[in-house]
């Protein structure tokens, strides 16, 4: 028996971290064994290499202003593990989290679970009797996703880009079929701006499963887009409908595109369930909470920010969207890379666009070291090994002229948002 909630999560993380097997079979029959909780609530189903947090956040916003009682869960965590099992946005709390952990360990004991199916597990049971639907961001991809267990009412894939390709890779080809996987028989899928080259894959999985298909540049877009610091502003569209005045935070048109999704997806399910479809409940609630850790200011004088961007499509949204529209300043960045990412090509997007660039490590296996870089090419580019005590004098000189960029690793992001905090 578990008796603290550092016991809890100190069992949870002695899981496997990783499953060597694309099989769901153990999943499945651990849910069966806890009454197939995942069955009892409407879900919706949510994957893409980028902006799959977002998207989720900005959904959930909305069908709460609805009057729904909304589950969420997410990956990875910035500040506490709770954050992964949400409800109305509130965090799990931790006598609930040991005693649902508890029962959950003793139901499926036998069953040789990997940290994240056993984390599944626990949101899906939570959410049982408390929600009336939860929206659900997958892991890795789809098709193979440990969350693929459920029949959402409807499916999401916000974008399709290279990351994980050891995995779901190695083409882009190869990762849209694996993330068409989300797509369910006669459930509607709404699709973020899709590559020419994956395009067809998404649609013939979709025509193939009679699914209706809404796909962002096609059946809804934005206009007007205005970005001023930090603020952005536009219009959403489609063959029915306008909503106006529409505001969230952030500094990359990638944001606003996720709204749209977001508010798509909402429209949608307000249909299927024959709901009224309410431009200012949309426009008053859109950004009513935000996720830490995705464009988050942690200092404004001088700018600091913390952005957990990843792979080369999210490092080359960051960068642009931050040169642009900060164009007088210059560009600092702390940067910490994993092994299995495309780390160079993300330096030779960043190299260009940044004053200096501090690599880092992170105390963990798949963290990249100063053995993994080749270094000599680039001028700006130094590797330290202390990120902490490096940060602080980084911030000790920084100027009004310039802007701090923490990003890489949801990892860093995350010890240093508490950091800031």
């Amino acid at each position: 028996m578990l008796e603290t909630y550092e016991e809890a999560l100190k069992f949870i993380h002695s899981l496997p971290k990783f499953k060597r097997t694309n099989d769901l079979g153990n999943i499945k029959e651990a849910l069966s064994r806890l009454d197939n909780p995942q069955d009892s609530y409407e879900t919706i189903h949510i994957t893409g290499t980028n902006g799959k947090g977002t998207t989720t956040n900005f959904l959930a916003n909305l069908l709460e202003a609805s009057g729904k009682r909304v589950g969420m869960f997410t990956s990875p965590f910035i500040k506490e593990f709770n954050e992964r099992i949400q409800i109305n946005h509130q965090y799990i709390s931790n006598d609930e989290l040991v005693k649902e952990v508890n029962y959950i360990k003793e139901k499926v004991a036998g069953i040789p679970l990997a940290e994240f199916e056993f984390v599944t597990i626990l949101g899906y049971f939570y959410f049982r009797g408390r929600v009336d639907v939860a929206v659900i961001e997958a892991g890795i991809g789809a098709k193979h996703d440990k969350t693929n267990v459920i029949t959402p009412v409807l499916s999401i894939i916000t974008s399709i880009d290279l990351d994980h390709e050891l995995l779901i890779g190695p083409t882009l080809q190869d990762i849209a079929r694996e993330k068409a996987g989300i797509i369910k028989p006669n459930r509607p899928i709404i699709t973020g701006q899709l590559h020419e080259s994956v395009r067809g894959i998404i649609q013939k999985e979709a025509e193939t499963l009679n699914s209706p298909l809404f796909s962002y540049g096609q059946n809804f877009s934005l206009k007007k887009y205005k970005n001023n610091d930090f603020s952005l502003s536009f219009i959403y569209y489609d063959d029915k409908l306008s909503v106006e005045g529409l505001n969230c935070l952030g500094f990359e048109k990638t944001t606003a595109i996720n709204a749209s999704i977001a508010i798509k997806a909402f429209l949608e399910f307000q249909k299927l369930h024959g709901l009224k479809l309410d431009s200012d409940l949309i426009r008053d609630n859109l950004d009513k909470y935000q996720l830490p850790g995705r464009a988050q200011v942690v200092q404004k004088k001088p700018l600091i920010l913390l952005d957990g961007a990843h792979n080369i499509s999210a490092i080359y949204n960051l960068i642009n969207s931050l040169s642009i529209n900060y164009e007088n300043k210059d560009i600092i960045v702390l940067y910490a890379g994993m092994k299995d990412k495309d780390r160079h090509d993300i330096l030779d997007e960043l190299v260009p666009k940044s004053k200096h660039i501090y690599i880092t490590k992170l105390d963990m296996a798949r963290s990249a070291t100063k053995e993994d870089y080749n270094l000599s090419q680039y001028s700006n580019v130094s590797f330290v090994e202390n990120y902490r005590d490096e940060l602080q004098k980084i911030v000790s000189h920084l100027t009004d002229d310039q802007l701090l960029l923490v990003t890489g690793s949801f990892y860093l992001v995350s010890d240093l948002e508490n950091y800031f905090s």
